[in-house]
């Protein structure tokens, strides 16, 4: 995603998101960590196999990989999204659990309304990032 290959998140089930949210990227273990932040362009909602005709290169993924995503699904949501960038330092999981005991990742998609103790905790690093170890290579 960082590298621009993939600008498109996939989700077999419709996401009713607004252009332009702010979207926090965890990426799951071994790493378990907010480190991307983007901006929804645009929602679409197709057949799977309009999605691939679509939008393959943006998806980052094989065509095989993605008809095994899709299986037995007969409409797929893609997540267009832009301004797509590395957080300057990472938050853990274990630091957003430090605030919101009871955070867990969520499997698909969870929405951090104002005022919840994870959201805060994301903004405070994206706005006044503590200076840590760069993240290694991924």
């Amino acid at each position: 995603m960082l590298e621009g290959k993939k600008t498109i998140e996939l989700r077999r089930r419709a996401l009713h998101v607004a252009r332009g949210t702010r979207v926090w990227i965890y990426s799951k273990s071994p790493y378990a960590v907010v480190e991307v932040l983007a901006i929804v362009d645009r929602v679409i909602s197709a057949k799977p196999e309009a999605l691939w005709s679509e939008y393959k290169d943006q998806l980052g993924i094989s065509k095989t990989d993605f008809e095994s995503y899709f299986l037995d699904v007969s409409v797929g949501c893609a997540l267009v999204l832009r301004d797509i960038q590395r957080l300057p330092c990472s938050v853990s999981l274990s630091e957003i659990r430090d605030c919101a005991s009871s955070f867990q990742p969520p499997q698909f998609f969870l929405r951090l309304r104002a005022g919840h103790p994870a959201l805060k905790v994301l903004r405070m690093r994206y706005e006044s990032p503590r200076k840590v170890a760069p993240l290694s290579a991924r």
